[in-house]
């Protein structure tokens, strides 16, 4: 999704745009032709031992990945200003194989674990001391930190402007923890606010089209009135402009939530989300709950709880989300891509 941001930002600017995706089960890869982009799809293979860790979602080896990458771009894309790499498994070796058919490289990363061969290097999440690349990219290279760069669709700019600082009173709570959700914590959402029953609140529950769950979710939400189920939206911006809470994960979704003023109580459902969730409690911007593993439906009910009850505790987190994220961020990258290539 923040690659699709970064790309109908660049078209905008007049550049076109290609993809390289490998046909993954549950990538959602039918949004990046929905919304009009050239696709090219690098088939599941299978045939032999994938190695352990990240690399293996690249679902051969990198020297595989980087051939059979490099040949989509010769052949079908051609002169490539910008390669743009946003994937776990790749570091500098795969990246240094590219230079060959991109003139620069352009890596999207929020790990901070490994080194890489690029041009310019995006973390948007919050910085730390754990946030030096230092000795992890190449000493000419650009290296954006922060939220400001936060890649968020043109809809979240758009919307802001109609927002404001929440009042704290909570009628309409928002749950979304992902496309896919593999530990499943909507589930425990929806029954620690079941639990709670609060009066006079509405809830939306958002799941991804790749969520293995959605049916069973769609079914709980089915029987509560106040829940109302929503698969694959493309409405996001308006659903988050009108909550006064949200419930989610504590990845890139969060700056969607802080660019338009949402309260949050937030989970780390993978280990790259720890710090970033404990720098946002830290903020009070949002409630930090802890490892998904460690998250009961008692602590979230708890958690719910306790903000619904404290109205100036939460309008304090809107106006600090406000604060921290523009919604900018999209067109800043694109100002310094342009500005590089120049």
């Amino acid at each position: 999704m923040r690659c699709l941001a970064l790309a109908k930002a660049v078209r905008l600017q007049g550049m076109t745009v290609h993809f390289v995706c490998r046909e993954h089960s549950g990538a959602a890869l039918d949004l990046i032709e929905v919304a009009g982009f050239a696709l090219h799809r690098l088939p599941i293979l299978g045939k032999e031992p994938l190695p352990a860790g990240y690399e293996g979602w690249l679902g051969e080896t990198w020297q595989q990945d980087a051939a059979r990458t490099a040949r989509v771009i010769r052949d079908g894309v051609g002169e490539t200003d910008w390669l743009v790499v946003d994937h776990y498994g790749i570091d500098e070796r795969w990246e240094r194989a590219m230079r060959s058919v991109a003139h620069r490289i352009f890596v999207i990363d929020d790990m901070v674990d490994r080194r890489h061969d690029c041009d310019l290097l995006l973390n948007q999440n919050l910085p730390s001391e754990k946030t030096s690349y230092q000795g992890l990219v190449p000493p000419y290279a650009t290296v954006l930190l922060g939220p400001n760069y936060a890649l968020l669709r043109d809809e979240f700019r758009q919307a802001r402007t109609q927002v404001s600082v929440r009042t704290g009173v909570v009628r309409r709570v928002v749950v979304f923890f992902g496309g896919s959700d593999p530990t499943n914590e909507t589930e425990k959402a929806i029954e620690a606010l079941r639990r709670l029953n609060p009066p006079g609140i509405e809830v939306d529950v958002i799941v991804g089209a790749s969520n293995p769950m959605k049916e069973r979710i769609a079914a709980l939400c089915a029987d509560l009135p106040y829940m109302h189920f929503h698969c694959q939206v493309d409405d996001m911006a308006r659903i988050l402009a009108e909550a006064d809470l949200a419930l989610g994960a504590a990845g890139v979704a969060s700056w969607e939530r802080l660019a338009l003023g949402v309260p949050s109580l937030v989970t780390a459902v993978a280990d790259n989300q720890i710090e970033n969730m404990r720098q946002l409690d830290g903020l009070g911007v949002a409630v930090g709950l802890g490892v998904s593993r460690d998250v009961t439906e008692e602590r979230l009910s708890l958690a719910i709880g306790n903000l619904l009850s404290s109205p100036a505790i939460v309008s304090a987190m809107s106006e600090k989300a406000l604060g921290l994220v523009d919604g900018e961020g999209a067109s800043r990258v694109v100002d310094r891509l342009v500005e590089m290539a120049a």
